[in-house]
C-alpha cells in the first residue's frame, strides 16, 4: 500500500504523489463513490499498487480543511496574488478570498506582484499605504515581479515546508510566479484580453506541484468572482483582525457594528484606527450574508 497527496483530478483519474515524489496514477474504488466520498486535490490516501504506475485509491485519510472555489483540501496557507495593473486591483475579490480562507483557518499570505509596473511615485505610494493597512491587520504581503525577480526569494520562503493554495484573478500573473520559483514546471500563461485588460483563463484546473521535499504549491483557475462563503453573521468580524481588540466593548453585546449605538468599532473607524476602506467591505459582506440568511 502506497500513502500520499492527490495532486491532480483529471480524465476521470486521479493522480497522487508519493513520499518519494513518485506520481501513480488512480482509479477510485468503487465503494468511495457509494460511500458519496468526492476526493480532493491535497487529500492525503491510501493507494493500492496494481503495476507500475498505476493503482486503486482504497480510502481517504481525515482532512483537517478544505475551500469550495479553489476545491482543495489540507492547505496551510493561500497566497492572494493580485497586480495595481493589468489587471487592475480589484480590492472587493481580494477580501472574498482572505475570508473565504480565514473561516477554513488558513492564514494568508498578500502577494502585489507585476512590481515592475509600477513605476511613478504615486503609484507607489498608494502600494504603500495598502502595504501598510494589510501588515497592521496581520497579513504577511510580499512584493514580487516575474520579470526583474525581486521579491522571489522572499516569497519562496514563505511557500517552505507548506503546503500553499494560489487565488487570485486571472492575468495577475500566479502561473508565471511559479515558474519562476521552478523553471521546469512549464505552467501555461497568457497575456492580457485587449478587449477587457483582464487575463484569460490559462490554468483549467486545481494541481498541487512540488517545489522541493516538503513544499507544494496549488495553481488554481483565476477568480472574476467569488460567491461569499456561509459565514455566520456574528462570526464575520472575527475575520477582520483589526476588528477583534474592539471585541466586548461595544455598549450592546453581540454588536454586528453596523446600525447599533454606542458601538466601539465605528468609533475606531471615526478616528481611522481602522481603515475607512476596509470597514467599508466589512458592512457590504455583512449586508450580503444577511441578504443570503434571509433567502435561506
Amino acid at each position: 500500500m502506497l500513502e500520499g497527496f492527490l495532486v491532480k483530478a483529471k480524465g476521470g483519474f486521479y493522480f497522487v504523489m508519493g513520499s518519494q515524489g513518485e506520481i501513480v496514477r488512480c482509479r477510485a474504488r468503487g465503494r468511495l463513490k457509494e460511500e458519496g466520498v468526492h476526493l480532493l486535490v491535497g487529500d492525503r490516501v491510501e493507494v493500492s499498487r496494481r503495476q507500475p504506475g498505476d493503482g486503486v485509491i482504497e480510502r481517504i485519510f481525515p482532512r483537517k480543511n478544505s475551500l469550495s472555489r479553489p476545491s482543495i483540501a489540507n492547505v496551510d496557507q493561500a497566497v492572494v496574488v493580485v497586480s495595481l495593473y493589468e489587471p487592475p486591483l480589484d480590492l472587493h475579490l481580494v477580501h472574498r478570498i482572505i475570508i473565504a480562507a480565514g473561516s477554513a483557518g488558513l492564514s494568508s499570505i498578500l502577494c502585489f506582484n507585476k512590481l515592475d509596473l509600477v513605476t511613478s511615485a504615486g503609484e507607489m505610494s498608494r502600494l504603500t499605504k495598502l502595504e501598510t493597512v494589510f501588515v497592521a491587520c496581520g497579513y504577511t504581503v510580499v512584493r514580487t515581479s516575474s520579470l526583474t525577480g525581486e521579491g522571489l526569494a522572499m516569497l519562496r520562503e514563505h511557500l517552505k515546508g507548506k503546503t500553499s493554495v494560489l487565488a487570485g484573478p486571472s492575468g495577475a500573473g500566479k502561473s508565471t510566479l511559479l515558474n519562476r520559483l521552478k523553471p521546469d514546471l512549464d505552467l501555461k500563461s497568457a497575456t492580457l484580453s485587449r478587449k477587457t485588460g483582464r487575463g484569460r483563463h490559462t490554468t483549467r484546473h486545481v494541481e498541487l506541484v512540488s517545489l522541493d521535499k516538503d513544499t507544494l504549491v496549488a495553481d488554481t483557475p483565476g477568480f472574476q468572482r467569488l460567491d461569499m462563503v456561509r459565514i455566520p453573521l456574528r462570526k464575520l468580524a472575527s475575520l477582520f483582525p483589526e476588528m477583534l481588540i474592539w471585541e466586548g466593548k461595544c455598549r450592546f453585546n453581540g454588536c454586528l457594528h453596523h446600525h447599533e449605538p454606542a458601538c466601539a468599532v465605528k468609533d475606531a473607524v471615526q478616528k481611522e484606527q481602522i481603515a475607512p476602506w476596509r470597514y467599508e467591505m466589512y458592512i457590504a459582506f455583512l449586508e450580503e450574508i444577511n441578504r443570503q440568511e434571509s433567502v435561506y
